[in-house]
């Protein structure tokens, strides 16, 4: 293992510009911009793809095993970088087709589109095989040049591959990871757009490992393998001094274990070694996706020990159970869901099989502004005003979604001929000859609807049984008026309800009854929109970054929460809530009506590192009581704040934020806060 070019690649990374654009790329485009615009619209899309491939420089860095990189600078001149509009885009988030490649080669699928575009013979059919080819032999030509430049260098094995590879199938171990990592690049900074996922690489890659007899040289590939994927955005975050690049702050996922069509389990010794790998790399990207659960052999158990221990904020533990049975009684056919991988934080994809367009099939819903509304419709009725609230929740839940699916997600496929490259990825898009948005990928009506504050719900329903149903203190009409004065004039109820209600987090059946009484509600409101407007719907408890935006937009609630103040994390209670154990927490969540969703949500923070085999007894009992997903920081108050404070001296500290790990010195000063509020529990 050649530890100091793995560490000097790692340290360039770790002081990377994030104020560096991909500046060949842009400048590409920009010169161009005028060519570009002149094309007939449908024209564009490949002029600019074959226009960066034949012109990108081919940077290789001493230290390089596998090549493939932009050069980075930032923009000229004194006006702000802005990115014109073209014919490239993308909206990422999708599994990179790497079994076919590695087998076939692009060159396999150019043959298909051809085979296809035969036997269709229509204009559109010929307009797609002739783009679809015309970008693979850009790849071509652009992975020979760096094959060229690897030859100057010395680097006769990457360019040996590189004069077969992705063009063709892999023929060894290396040659497979050179392939995987080309198209990976090519996708995320030419095509440019987040969230490229290689998919369950310790699967298809298996043959290519077994071939290696060198264990040593494999772990050593592996180790060189994973650290290009941080080259891509450096250090950058996702939503605070975003890099002015197009895949911004790329989160990338490796699929491991899981099971087979038969149920049977299919850790190996790659999962392992990708797991080895990944401890002596230390950074972020990729995050390791664990699919995890009953009768697991041991020696996986003893694999997510060590990746729980070692790679805390690099890695999400997954309930694999639930969601194949979710798939499956959704009516996903069964080698589609057994299947899945991840392509975004805690999003399932079915590779090859899923792209109904991002802006369509992930939705972000503000449902604890619904849920207040649903206070103010049910404070005029008379009768048990839980129940009340929770009917007109439904109610309005029903009507929020039909009116977001009929007003905007049934008008995004295009009209016109279009061309991109992820159409590639599908066999449905091959062969139809048909792209992405002309609704050649459409194999299912899939979409994920992400819920908010289910923690402030449980804990504001709690509060009406207590003030109105059960003490009568109040009628749900006089509540509702002290909300909307922000409860100015009743700081001592405030008070009481935030320090003395029971609260969502600790294992309180009564609250927790509840929270799945909201979650199910939301969850039949979604269904029940999917069938009246053909989706099939698939529900989750999360809300990425985006709680704090949402609570912005809602007044206060009975719970406590003042107008504008933030609404709770994912599946999290809010920020002190959870006052007992982790497992009084896990039992809460496990509360919910997981069955039901496809997505997790939940991150434990630790003040101290937990022995390895308490973590896998953490997992293993929340999977058994119902839970979804976990994953964990371990870092106490005073380390964080001495972060913020000296950032300088922490740069590699890394913590979780909703699906991903993030470098903590990089977040914003409202997320590093966030960060240390959240309850921090003793190993």
């Amino acid at each position: 293992m050649d530890h100091q070019a793995l560490e000097r690649l790692r340290e360039k990374i770790l002081v990377s510009d994030n104020s560096a654009c991909f500046i060949e790329r842009e400048l590409l485009l920009h010169n161009h911009a005028a060519q570009t615009q002149a094309l007939p619209e449908e024209e564009r899309y490949r002029f600019e793809f074959e226009l960066l491939l034949d012109h990108l420089s081919t940077p290789i860095d001493p230290d390089d095993r596998f090549l493939g990189r932009m050069a980075e600078a930032r923009w000229p001149g004194p006006e702000p970088f802005t990115r014109l509009p073209g014919g490239l885009s993308s909206e990422g988030h999708i599994t990179l087709p790497m079994p076919a490649v590695l087998t076939h080669g692009l060159s396999g699928i150019a043959a298909e589109i051809s085979v296809h575009a035969a036997r269709i013979a229509s204009p559109e059919a010929a307009y797609f095989e002739r783009q679809a080819l015309g970008c693979i032999d850009a790849i071509r030509r652009y992975s020979f040049r760096y094959a060229d430049a690897a030859e100057k260098v010395g680097k006769t094995e990457a360019a040996e591959a590189l004069r077969r590879v992705p063009y063709e199938g892999a023929y060894d171990l290396f040659s497979a990871l050179q392939s995987i990592w080309f198209m990976q690049f090519l996708t995320s900074t030419v095509c440019g757009a987040r969230d490229f996922a290689p998919g369950r690489i310790d699967q298809y890659l298996l043959p290519f490992f077994q071939a290696e007899p060198d264990r040593d040289k494999a772990l050593e590939l592996i180790a060189f393998f994973l650290v290009k994927f941080n080259e891509i955005t450096g250090t950058a975050t996702d939503n605070f001094a975003i890099k002015p690049i197009p895949c911004h702050a790329s989160k990338q996922y490796l699929t491991l274990g899981g099971r087979n069509p038969a149920g049977e389990w299919v850790f190996n010794e790659l999962s392992e070694l990708f797991v080895a790998a990944a401890e002596l790399v230390k950074l972020p990207q990729p995050t390791l996706n664990f699919r995890l659960g009953d009768a697991m052999p041991e020696t996986a158990w003893q694999l997510v020990e060590r990746a729980a221990c070692n790679l805390d904020a690099q890695s999400n533990f997954f309930n694999d159970r639930l969601i194949v049975n979710k798939l499956l009684n959704s009516g996903i056919l069964p080698a589609d869901a057994w299947n899945y991988a991840f392509t975004a934080c805690n999003r399932v994809d079915l590779p090859g099989r899923l792209y109904n367009i991002m802006r369509r099939i992930d939705v972000f819903d503000n449902s604890f502004a619904w849920f207040r509304e649903a206070l103010l419709a049910a404070a005029p009725q008379e009768g048990p005003a839980v129940e009340a609230v929770l009917a007109a929740l439904r109610r309005i839940a029903v009507e929020k979604i039909r009116s977001d699916i009929q007003n905007n997600r049934l008008s995004l496929y295009s009209e016109r001929f279009c061309f991109h490259f992820e159409s590639l990825f599908f066999a449905s898009c091959r062969q139809s000859c048909r792209d992405i948005y002309r609704m050649g990928a459409e194999n299912y009506r899939w979409m994920h609807r992400m819920f908010s504050g289910i923690a402030n719900m449980a804990d504001s329903l709690i509060a009406v049984k207590r003030l109105v149903d059960d003490e009568k203190r109040y009628t749900l009409s006089g509540l509702v008026a002290i909300l909307a004065d922000d409860y100015a004039d009743h700081q001592a109820l405030r008070q009481e309800i935030v320090n003395r209600f029971p609260r969502y987090g600790n294992a309180d059946r009564e609250v927790d009854s509840l929270a799945a009484a909201a979650a199910n509600a939301l969850i039949d409101a979604a269904e029940e929109a999917g069938r009246r407007e053909g989706f099939l719907m698939m529900p989750s408890f999360y809300s990425l970054t985006l709680h704090a935006e949402f609570g912005a937009e809602i007044g206060a609630t009975p719970d406590g929460r003042r107008s504008g103040e933030s609404v709770s994390e994912n599946q999290s209670p809010e920020h002190g809530a959870d006052r007992n154990s982790p497992t009084a927490l896990l039992a809460s969540v496990a509360a919910l009506p997981l069955d039901r969703c496809i997505c997790g949500g939940l991150n434990l923070k630790f003040g101290s590192r937990p022995a390895a085999d308490q973590l896998a007894a953490l997992i293993r009992s929340f999977f058994a009581i119902g839970g979804l997903h976990i994953g964990f920081t371990f870092a106490d108050r005073q380390t964080l704040e001495a972060a913020r404070r000296h950032p300088e001296q922490y740069r590699t500290l890394l913590v979780r934020k909703t699906g991903f790990s993030e470098f903590f010195v990089a977040l914003s000063p409202a997320e590093q806060q966030e960060l240390i509020d959240r309850t921090e529990y003793d190993a």
